[in-house]
């Protein structure tokens, strides 16, 4: 199941498993939400850097609705 489809339940267990190099999509956000779906235990596999590099993104808006509304 993916970060995506978990939202909204609750585990027992998790086990997050990233992906072998860095992605945008992987945000502060989804590493966040994936955590926040476990009661009791979480484990994450995956290269240590690339859990760095998520937590260290924030999801950040490329829309440009914003602007198109306000600008």
């Amino acid at each position: 199941m993916t970060v995506h489809k978990s939202q909204g339940s609750e585990f027992d267990d998790v086990f997050l498993v990233l992906p072998a190099r860095d992605y945008p999509v992987l945000t502060r956000e989804l590493i966040y939400t994936g955590l926040t779906r476990t009661r009791r235990k979480i484990s994450i596999w995956g290269p240590q850097a690339v859990l760095n590099a998520a937590i260290s993104r924030k999801i950040e808006g490329t829309s440009g609705l914003c602007d198109a509304l306000w600008g």
